[in-house]
């Protein structure tokens, strides 16, 4: 896909500077804003466009680059500090795990039996 834009591009700059080149004796008047520039080559003025319009583009390209950096920086610190999660979770021993569900059971049972325990008071 970047090939064939690039090859777009490329044509459309070539075919500017035959444009310009066959054109490079007329002399234009240019109004930029509030200024006036009169009889100026044709040539010259496509040769400027052209130019400050890479500018404008490397300019927003590269306030984008540093955006698109910034966030991989974050997304990189998150991603080490899941990984280091994942790996004290994967070095959790099963012991421990099972001596929680013990004691998660034992804590269900006597709510249990003290929930029967008002329900037949109840009665």
């Amino acid at each position: 896909m970047t090939f064939f834009v690039s090859l777009i591009s490329g044509i459309i700059i070539i075919l500017g500077i035959i444009i310009g080149t066959q054109n490079g004796n007329t002399l234009v008047t240019f109004h930029l804003l509030k200024w006036k520039f009169e009889d100026i080559s044709l040539t010259l003025l496509l040769i400027e466009s052209l130019l400050f319009g890479i500018v404008i583009a490397v300019i927003v390209a590269g306030i984008n680059q540093i955006k698109l950096r910034l966030q991989m920086r974050a997304l990189k610190t998150k991603n080490r500090s899941l990984e280091k999660e994942i790996k004290a979770i994967k070095n959790m021993p099963f012991e421990e795990v099972e001596e929680e569900e013990e004691y998660v059971k034992e804590e269900k049972e006597e709510e249990y039996l003290q929930e029967k325990e008002e329900g037949e008071e109840s009665e």
